[in-house]
């Protein structure tokens, strides 16, 4: 499989971020210029064994192996903690050794937000570093999304230094630093984390950061924390002679059993109505296109809530309709369930009596859903591209009489005219994704975060080609702008919209996110669905008590504002564009200019005041809250 997931089948994407110096402020930087290294493949070592690294203290050779072992941007939450590490930037700085490129971030959420957006284009982990405790604690619910969506960061956290007398360089030397000691600050992010461990003797950083790095990006991509008590960091360098920094493969793609994937095969072979459900195929370019082969050949529909531009929109074995995706699996008589946590809603969709359903997936049994209990008459372990591939190899060599049935039914399908996106002469959901599909070109990215609106945003946007749409694969509100800025960064020559809610761009901390686009030189555009609060908390009330008092009079409780925020002025504040569109024949103007400001080299902000309507039926495989 390729090493770099590149979003497009026309373009090689950059392989180094947009920005070669840290931003221009007020006050310049004496970070460095971060000098690019080769990266590996993701089964391959980042070294050859050992490496002669110009440094003298702990918190230098942090540094400097961070970047020998490929992390190329590491995002910056400075607190007391993070002293050691600023003034080792300067000093490497100084004597020319590389060091991963420093971008300062004012909130540790949005900071890991865009280091997952960073990993979904390139499946590269990049690195966070967040202050002691209260830092992990700001990460908030972003860890759930990396978690959910088996992204590789490793987050660097301070640690409140040990020492206490007047000897102990880097000691305590602050009422904060007794404050902060909590007995077990890795516990924060334990629940979510891939792995933890703490730096305890300057002779071990090779070994910690080595480690960190292959366990955040290799088997199933993970959350590493690593924490690094202040005087730690002041110590001198570890010992050269066992400073490793070659040995740290990441494991190839897992690959399944050769008789199991026969016997699916099989099933495939025989099903009369077969069906695949999958929500992150596309997320891995080979993958999809495996996908897509496997699909034509033998005529099987593909439904599920995309996460990834799982087939092209437009093609026919697509069915994005809930309603269409529902009576294909009430019928279906084998369901195969590929790279998908949620393949239906039990309560709202019944398998046919005999139905068999197949799982493919890194981890079948998700243990980390202590209740996930989706039928599997059989399970794989493996990799969905390395498993999709073989699969379609074998399907070549069924008999001529399955493959003359399949060939009927995939050339019925294909000759199936794509559904048109639904039209709408209103300022509602319909109206703006219409107008973003005559407006964006086929290489720009959508970074999507419509929360209660996703089920018709998925359903009517168009995206053709690998990687064109990104969503966070988990439930932390306030992912797409901070992801916006990591998107950017890892495809420079791309145009990255974020299409989210008003609740999600409030979540979204936009004045930070905002900020740190115009740190990193990282522009996109937002466009906000404002439906005047919480509709993804508004929709249940009125659905569990549709005769209640909430229903009479029209408004829940705790989802409304009294005094709604200005989506632009907050943007203008920032010093990005912001516009805010209340009829629908304003909002493909409004769009243009915006694009115009990013393609100038700041962030625009479009606030669109959408109609309301009943909410969609969510489908089979339901909606993300």
């Amino acid at each position: 499989m390729s090493e770099v997931n590149d979003m497009s089948e026309v373009n090689e994407i950059e392989r180094t971020p947009s920005v070669n110096t840290v931003p221009t402020t007020a006050t310049p930087s004496p970070v460095p210029v971060p000098v690019p290294v080769p990266v590996p493949s993701v089964h391959q070592s980042a070294g050859d064994g050992s490496a002669t690294l110009d440094v003298r203290t702990c918190a230098e050779e942090v540094l400097a192996l961070l970047q020998v072992h490929g992390i190329e941007v590491l995002f910056l939450n400075p607190g007391t903690d993070s002293a050691p590490l600023q003034e080792a930037a300067a000093a490497l700085g100084n004597r020319g050794v590389p060091i991963p490129l420093i971008v300062t971030s004012t909130f540790e959420a949005v900071a890991l937000a865009a280091a997952h957006g960073y990993w979904q284009v390139t499946r590269r982990p990049q690195a966070v570093f967040v202050h002691v405790d209260v830092g992990t604690q700001n990460l908030g619910a972003m860890v759930h999304n990396v978690l959910r969506d088996r992204a590789g960061v490793v987050v660097l956290a301070g640690r409140t230094p040990y020492g206490e007398d007047s000897l102990a360089a880097g000691g305590r030397s602050s009422p904060i630093h007794w404050l902060q000691d909590v007995p077990d600050q890795a516990g924060i992010v334990r629940s979510y984390a891939k792995w933890c461990v703490e730096l305890t003797r300057a002779d071990d950083t090779a070994r910690v950061v080595g480690r960190a790095v292959q366990v955040a990006a290799g088997g199933r991509p993970g959350l590493a924390y690593l924490t690094l008590p202040r005087d730690v960091l002041m110590d001198e360098a570890g010992d050269p002679g066992v400073r490793r920094t070659g040995g740290w493969a990441r494991p190839a793609p897992a690959a399944p059993e050769p008789g199991a994937l026969a016997e699916v095969a099989g099933l495939l072979a025989r099903a009369e109505h077969p069906v695949i459900v999958t929500s992150r195929v596309g997320r891995d370019v080979e993958a999809g296109r495996e996908l897509r082969r496997l699909v034509e050949l033998v005529g099987v529909p593909v439904v599920g809530r995309p996460e990834a531009v799982n087939l092209p929109t437009d093609h026919p074995l697509l069915r994005r309709s809930p309603s269409e995706a529902s009576e294909l699996l009430k019928s279906a008589d084998l369901v195969l369930v590929v790279a998908c946590d949620v393949p239906w809603i039990p309560a709202r969709q019944q398998l046919a009596p005999g139905c068999v359903v197949v799982h493919i997936d890194p981890d079948p049994v998700r243990a980390d859903m202590p209740m996930w209990t989706f039928p599997a008459h059989l399970s794989l372990t493996a990799d969905a591209g390395v498993a999709l591939r073989e699969l379609a190899d074998l399907m070549h060599e069924e008999d001529d009489t399955s493959r003359q049935r399949w060939g009927r039914r995939s050339a019925e399908s294909l000759r199936r005219d794509p559904t048109g996106s639904p039209a709408s002469s209103e300022l509602d959901v319909l109206g703006v994704v219409g107008t973003l599909n005559s407006l964006l070109g086929p290489e720009d990215v959508v970074v999507e975060e419509a929360v209660s609106n996703t089920g018709t945003v998925v359903e009517v946007l168009d995206r053709t080609l690998p990687g064109t749409l990104l969503s966070a694969g988990g439930p932390g509100l306030g992912w797409a702008l901070g992801a916006s800025v990591g998107v950017k960064m890892a495809s420079p020559g791309r145009r990255v919209v974020a299409l989210v809610g008003d609740g999600a761009f409030l979540f979204g901390s936009p004045v930070s996110a905002l900020c740190l686009a115009a740190e990193a030189s990282a522009p996109f555009l937002a466009v906000v669905l404002d439906n005047d609060g919480y509709r993804a908390s508004r929709r249940p009330v009125l659905e569990l008590f549709p005769q209640g008092i909430s229903a009479e009079q029209g408004l829940v409780v705790g989802t409304s504002f009294a005094q709604p925020p200005d989506q632009a002025a907050v943007a203008r504040a920032c010093g990005a564009s912001g516009e805010t569109v209340t009829t629908l024949p304003e909002l493909a103007p409004a769009i243009r200019r915006g694009l115009q400001v990013v393609d100038e080299g700041r962030c625009a902000v479009v606030s669109v005041r959408i109609t309301q309507r009943s909410s969609p039926d969510p489908g089979p495989t339901g909606a993300r809250q």
